[in-house]
């Protein structure tokens, strides 16, 4: 070696012992004022194999952080696949269960109006009276079914992409007064004060069908969970959109249930049933969406939930 004593050696070594922690002091200002021509080499040497250290190391650090990502992507997708294999079969179990009840209601209508009393009743008028009780709960179990088929449609609509409107001309106050006309016997029979704004017309180009979708879910579940409490509905014109609201005063929603209630298969937490796929704010939600506009909640629990729907004219 053309140096002597332990100088070189000890220099070397603590740059090795450097780099094996991860890091270097020799630059290339070290190995250019380096006056010893070999020594000058071995400094140059060992940055090279520092650098090449380092870049092997980046390297390693890369694909371990690809690999994870990677992995945790799969897992995602995973999970996802559980989450919708769940949610078909919440589905089929839901709709299993709703569409047994009006079934059994529907068969035993039916056999008693096919099979004839044992013993005639003495009023005619009597009988009229029940048959017509029957007819009407029989309509009521008719629509059910419909409104169930329709849902469990839209679902498959939706999720597939299939979701199309046909816009036309419309004004929102006329769609919104023949929906409430609709709920004329149900808004008696549950004798519920229905409170209406809507001194002017709304026109706007939007799917009227559809639209008088949203606002009939929205009404029926504002009588639904509105405790037989009065129920506010106005339709305006604010700026360039169209603005609906409806509003109960009844049992409300807590406040962490309130994002979920968009979701499908949501369902406002009470102590009694509701019928129905807990479908029906999701499937507004995906129509006022298609439409350009947002469907909002504001709620407490006990003092009930406003429901504001903005569409663009």
């Amino acid at each position: 070696m053309p140096w002597e004593g332990d100088g070189p050696t000890d220099r070397i070594l603590m740059h090795l012992a450097e780099i094996g922690a991860g890091r270097c002091t020799i630059t290339d200002d070290t190995v250019i004022s380096e006056r010893d021509p070999e020594m000058s080499q071995v400094l140059l040497g060992l940055l090279v194999l520092y650098e090449d250290l380092s870049h092997a190391s980046r390297q390693r650090a890369e694909a371990e952080t690809a690999l994870r990502l990677v992995a945790e992507e799969r897992e995602c997708l995973l999970e996802d696949r559980r989450q919708a294999v769940a949610a078909r079969d919440e589905f089929l179990a839901v709709a299993a269960h709703e569409l047994r009840t009006p079934l059994a209601t529907l068969a035993l209508i039916v056999d008693h109006l096919i099979v004839p009393p044992l013993h005639q009743s003495t009023s005619e008028l009597g009988s009229v009276v029940v048959q017509q009780r029957q007819l009407a709960m029989l309509k009521r179990q008719v629509d059910r079914l419909t409104a169930l088929a329709a849902e469990m449609l839209d679902v498959s609509r939706i999720t597939s992409g299939r979701l199309q409107l046909s816009v036309g001309s419309v004004d929102l106050r006329d769609v919104v007064r023949e929906v409430l006309d609709r709920f004329d016997l149900e808004v008696e029979r549950r004798h519920v004060t229905l409170r209406v704004d809507a001194p002017d017309p709304v026109p706007g180009v939007w799917d009227a069908a559809r639209i008088d979708q949203v606002i009939t879910n929205l009404i029926s579940n504002a009588l639904m969970y509105g405790a037989g409490r009065p129920v506010e509905v106005s339709v305006r014109v604010e700026a360039a959109q169209a603005v609906v609201v409806v509003r109960d005063h009844g049992i409300g929603i807590p406040e962490d249930e309130q994002s979920k209630i968009f979701g499908p298969f949501a369902r406002v937490l009470t102590t009694t049933h509701h019928a129905g796929l807990g479908l029906g704010l999701w499937i507004a939600q995906q129509i006022v969406q298609a439409s350009g506009g947002r469907i909002t909640v504001d709620s407490r629990p006990e003092q009930g939930s406003t429901f504001t729907v903005e569409l663009p004219r």
